[in-house]
């Protein structure tokens, strides 16, 4: 994660909870730029990934309260900025593949 020395910090969780785990990435926040502005450009400078989760979980404070954490729905905020995108999903096996 991002030094958050003396900066405004937008914090991200995408695979984890935000209620029970630190966030994943930090990105600065820019005051008078929305947050999903600043979502939209770091998956644009590749900041968050390849790979991006169904939801993307945000918040101002790295410990939030629940009430305090956002999320956006990482296809919709694709589609509203027209950044280019595949759609995939991943299948998860059964450990043993008998049992099905």
């Amino acid at each position: 994660m991002t030094d958050t020395s003396n900066q405004d910090m937008l914090y991200i969780w995408l695979d984890t909870d935000p209620n029970s785990n630190q966030p994943e990435l930090a990105i600065e926040d820019t005051p008078g730029i929305s947050d999903l502005d600043l979502i939209a450009e770091a998956m644009l400078s590749g900041h968050l990934g390849r790979y991006l989760p169904v939801t993307i979980r945000f918040a101002t404070h790295p410990d939030p309260q629940p009430n305090k954490v956002r999320s956006v729905d990482t296809a919709r905020i694709l589609r509203e900025r027209s950044i280019a995108h595949r759609r995939r999903y991943e299948i998860i096996q059964p450990v043993n593949l008998e049992d099905r």
